[in-house]
């Protein structure tokens, strides 16, 4: 595709890329990539340690998943199935799967490389997202710098400040450190504080790094798309946190200094590298378990399994 793959950007939108949060328009579906018949063929070629399938509660407040396995059907079936189950197919690392996808996410980057000065990126990430209808993401924040593309159905996201009480700095790095998912704590009255966004086909939203969110399907399916990056500052960023959490919860040292200055960053980098390649915190990470598999004959679109430890 020649085309841009953002379909109405702004100079002005370069001032504070990143900042804030922004809503554009793209055209991921004019790629051909994205449709369900292409997605199918995508299922299923998809190696089992780079996806997962989950389905879940109901209540915001008190999040539950559940991981499954797709394991013994077609890239169809499975779709069929989540159309009329309850469920969210994560396919990460797309581009290493399937090369069309790397150069279409090479493109994205590209192209806002070009558009925003200074913005260089690398570690670019995509991941397919195919959800049942009425299904929900729960609240949660990411790491790198995140993207939410939408190419068929609509969701609500709702995207908060990056900021306590929204996101206080022992939950951020709770998550980079392994201890949980990206799951952090969320009260209803968050709400007040969010932007929300009614995302349609052909619609994307970009958001500040670390800004927690969630989403809501409307009733039908839907397919997305995420995108990830790192740049240098988000890097220092994160080995700031990272060293942060590790003072926090080996050192006692209540209110670590979030400063990416120089003069902080270079000795909380060097702690993050040798922490994480001594694997100290290794016995605090997060198992998974698969305790349910996709059944396209069920009426739920699942079956109940004995568990499991995902490798």
């Amino acid at each position: 595709m020649n085309k841009s793959i953002i379909s109405d950007w702004k100079p002005e939108y370069a001032d504070n890329f990143s900042q804030v949060s922004l809503l554009l328009h793209h055209r991921l579906s004019e790629t051909g990539l994205f449709t369900k018949e292409r997605l199918s063929k995508l299922v299923d070629q998809y190696p089992s340690e780079k996806y997962n399938i989950t389905t879940m509660g109901y209540d915001v407040e008190n999040p539950l998943w559940r991981e499954g396995t797709k394991e013994g059907f077609s890239g169809a079936e499975v779709i069929d199935a989540i159309e009329r189950g309850r469920m969210w197919l994560n396919m990460r690392a797309v581009e290493t799967v399937d090369p069309e996808y790397g150069k279409l996410l090479n493109k994205i980057f590209d192209e806002f490389e070009g558009y925003v000065p200074g913005f260089e990126t690398f570690k670019r990430k995509m991941g397919i997202l195919v959800s049942s209808p009425k299904v929900q993401v729960f609240y949660h924040a990411d790491v790198p710098g995140q993207s939410l593309w939408q190419v068929e159905g609509k969701k609500r996201v709702y995207v908060y400040p990056n900021e306590a009480p929204y996101l206080k700095p022992e939950s951020l790095e709770s998550i980079i450190l392994g201890e949980t998912e990206e799951e952090i704590p969320y009260e209803r009255s968050f709400d007040d504080g969010a932007q929300v966004y009614d995302l349609k086909p052909g619609e994307m939203v970009h958001w500040p790094l670390n800004c927690p969110h969630r989403v809501e399907n409307e009733d039908c399916l839907n397919i997305s798309v995420t995108t990830e990056h790192w740049t240098s500052d988000l890097r220092k960023q994160f080995a700031v946190n990272y060293a942060n959490g590790v003072l926090r919860r080996k050192f006692g040292v209540s209110e670590p200094s979030q400063s990416t200055n120089k003069w902080s960053v270079y000795p909380k980098a060097a702690m993050a590298v040798g922490w994480r390649k001594l694997k100290l915190d290794k016995k605090n990470q997060v198992v998974r378990k698969v305790d349910f598999k996709v059944d396209p004959k069920s009426k739920t679109g699942i079956v109940d399994i004995d568990a499991y430890v995902k490798s």
